[in-house]
């Protein structure tokens, strides 16, 4: 079983100048002023606070992690940005603490592959979105399935690697959500820890 508390781990040890993200994917988004987002797996906020400008002035953006350690930096390059349209939440994204049809766009870096319950995070991404709001979300998955050792072992999921699911079941995971449409924008190839993998930076919308 993965272990929420090896993801905090992992993150909480990471440099404060270390690159946590995959995809920088928030230009797919094309965020308007007025507009809701929702950042999922934040980190220290980097994109939250650079939708926030974005949606200047009327809208307002919130951050969502799993790691205290995240969200206290996050909170603290809020304030030094200046930025009051902001705000962040601790806790999972399969229970995120925002009404239904509230949000115009979702945004996640490399996040959703730390959750077991793909499907579940893509429910509620769907709930919170409005009608006719839309996702960008870059993670990773794989061609064939990795070793069931893998996906159990709680470092190598924390590691960005061993939650990777394979195309097929991220697909189904979005079109259970209610996410039938879905464009990719990139795609990119490599090996980590000797197994193939995929980055991915695919759109839905919730029509």
């Amino acid at each position: 079983m993965m272990s929420v508390f090896e993801i905090v781990k992992r993150y909480t040890a990471e440099e404060e100048g270390s690159n946590l993200s995959c995809g920088g994917n928030i230009v797919f988004l094309s965020l308007q002023p007025g507009e809701n987002v929702l950042d999922l797996g934040c980190g220290r906020g980097r994109e939250t606070l650079e939708a926030a400008k974005l949606v200047q002035p009327g809208g307002m953006a919130w951050g969502l992690d799993l790691t205290p350690r995240m969200i206290e930096a996050a909170k603290q390059n809020a304030v030094a940005a200046g930025l009051k349209n902001v705000g962040f939440f601790l806790g999972s994204m399969q229970n995120i603490p925002l009404p239904d049809a509230f949000l115009d766009a979702v945004i996640s870096n490399c996040a959703i592959n730390h959750v077991e319950d793909k499907a579940a995070v893509y429910r509620e991404i769907y709930r919170v979105l409005k009608r006719g709001g839309r996702f960008v979300v870059s993670d990773i998955m794989t061609d064939d399935p990795l070793p069931q050792a893998i996906k159990e072992d709680p470092e190598a999921v924390a590691a960005c690697f061993g939650g990777a699911v394979t195309v097929e079941e991220y697909e189904s995971a979005l079109k259970s959500a209610g996410f039938e449409r879905v464009r990719v924008f990139k795609e990119r190839r490599y090996v980590k820890n000797g197994y193939d993998m995929i980055s991915r930076t695919f759109s839905s919308h919730k029509f």
